[in-house]
């Protein structure tokens, strides 16, 4: 029985079991401990990034709600945030929030740059957006084929009516009214229950571009005539 042996025994017996056994138990118990560890200094270090990031951002925010002519100021805070942590949600933000001042200036091809980084490890929801306002800088570039194409994705998620209302707002840019109307119809079918807003701008845009009856047609013409 173990507990009988003698303590020379035991020691023995160790020495065994740590040569066939120890190096590995050791370097799993090693391996478990520092992945343990290492995992809670990086949530450690995460939310303290985390938290600076968003101190700079609600500077850079506050400073845009005061006075959104402060450019300078806005985008030094805005670049701050791209250099020291870029790796975080609120770089992106602050990258949209270049793009955005940059169309102000008619920049957009650094619009458009700042958009694509901020496209960079974004998640799927911000994604779409990030999609939506670049295809509207193609259309302010005259690319208005391209802005359409970008937005004829098969699966738009909640951007699915927004993306709908654009593909309007283009299709009437080219004199489209038809394919307008089609693309605002669908914006109004898939608008949110809730948003009474978009509903009502839509519907706007909806009888702006509604074909006219043929019962229309012969009134107007008629109308026409008598006035001639």
């Amino acid at each position: 029985m173990a507990e009988h042996l003698s303590d020379e025994e035991q020691l023995e017996s160790f020495k065994r079991w740590f040569k066939e056994n120890g190096l590995s138990t050791i370097v799993v118990v090693v391996l478990a401990a520092g992945g343990y560890f290492g995992w809670e200094f990086w949530k450690g270090y995460s939310e303290k990034t985390a938290q600076a990031a968003s101190v700079i951002y609600q500077q850079m925010m506050d400073t845009a709600l005061v006075n959104d002519s402060q450019k300078d100021e806005i985008g030094d805070l805005a670049v701050q945030l791209k250099k020291d942590y870029s790796g975080t949600q609120y770089a992106r933000y602050a990258a949209m929030l270049l793009a955005r001042l940059a169309v102000e200036d008619g920049e957009f091809e650094t619009a458009a740059e700042q958009l694509h980084w901020a496209d960079k490890g974004a998640d799927q929801g911000l994604s779409l957006v990030i999609g939506l306002r670049l295809a509207r800088i193609e259309a302010a570039r005259g690319n208005i084929d391209a802005a359409i194409e970008m937005l004829n994705i098969e699966d738009a998620k909640t951007m699915t009516s927004a993306y709908s209302e654009a593909r309007g707002d283009f299709y009437l840019m080219k004199d489209d009214r038809d394919s307008a109307h089609s693309a605002y119809l669908q914006a109004l079918q898939s608008v949110a229950q809730n948003d009474n807003q978009s509903r009502s701008i839509i519907e706007l845009k909806l009888k702006h571009v509604a074909p006219v009856s043929e019962n229309e047609a012969d009134s107007m013409g008629a109308s026409s005539e008598n006035n001639e």
